[in-house]
């Protein structure tokens, strides 16, 4: 009987050593990492593995692997370690002029075309079908609905693409640094404010002629107007504190300004 209680108790002390090892290695692992200069970055609302991923111009599989995550489910306070690119030894987000330069993309101004996503809060840079850089945006505060009439401060949906292109020097407070206008109210705008009797059939009109000719359409009618791409968040605006507007840091929106221009084509979905 003792012969039997030495031997279960030399089990259960292998096997909480075994425990403690494999703890080790692992706690190992990741201040080895840490210690070499990996990033840390602490989860905001809204924010998701693609668009961090995205920021820092790594895999979603590598950063999940980093973490030991098993899901795509994150809490807003979470803090991550960014892995260090395995080419350079740096976590730090990539710029996207890097990214260009990397891919050897000579030509953005003719083939990347902006992509944004209201529920996942983000506007991803694409090249033909290969998407380049996500950067984390704010939108309307009148909600994800799709952009009505003019004062209901929701962001547009549809395709558009940039009208107008400008430096704010200094930057506007709630612009910021860079101010990209949209072509809003597009065709397809035009054609239902017409069947819900919010404009005529002349502004109507007036707003496809726009469209077609690639110049602003008319702003001051019953749709609204004055849609953008821009700066100017700062923490105490919090979350999607825009009047319909994409709004986003000032150093992410100057990251890719300089790689689009007038006529980019701009896609936002719900």
């Amino acid at each position: 009987m003792m012969k039997q209680k030495i031997s279960y108790f030399a089990l259960v002390l292998a096997g909480l050593i075994m425990l403690a090892a494999i703890f080790y290695s692992l706690n190992s692992g990741i201040s080895a990492q840490a210690s070499s200069g990996a990033e840390r970055y602490t989860v905001k609302a809204g924010d998701s593995l693609f668009i961090i991923a995205g920021k820092y111009g790594i895999p979603v599989a590598a950063l999940k692997q980093a973490n030991g995550l098993k899901s795509d489910w994150l809490a807003a306070g979470q803090v991550l370690i960014i892995p260090l690119n395995s080419s350079t030894g740096q976590s730090k987000a990539k710029s996207l002029k890097a990214i260009l330069a990397e891919r050897g993309i000579t030509d953005p101004w003719s083939t990347l075309k902006i992509v944004i996503n209201k529920t996942n809060h983000s506007l991803s840079i694409v090249y033909k079908n290969t998407w380049l850089k996500t950067y984390p945006v704010d939108i309307g505060s009148g909600g994800l609905a799709d952009k009505q009439v003019q004062g209901d401060l929701k962001t547009p949906e549809g395709t558009f693409y940039i009208a107008e292109k400008s430096v704010l020097s200094p930057a506007d407070y709630y612009l910021g640094t860079r101010w990209m206008r949209l072509s809003y109210p597009n065709a397809e705008d035009a054609g239902r404010g017409v069947r819900q009797g919010l404009i005529n059939s002349q502004t109507g009109d007036s707003i496809v002629n726009a469209i077609n000719a690639g110049k602003i359409p008319p702003q001051r009618t019953a749709l609204g107007g004055g849609v953008g791409i821009h700066g100017g968040d700062i923490p105490s605006f919090g979350k999607d504190w825009t009047w319909g507007c994409i709004g986003l840091s000032n150093g992410d929106v100057e990251d890719f300004y300089d790689y689009v221009s007038v006529g980019t084509t701009v896609i936002i979905t719900k």
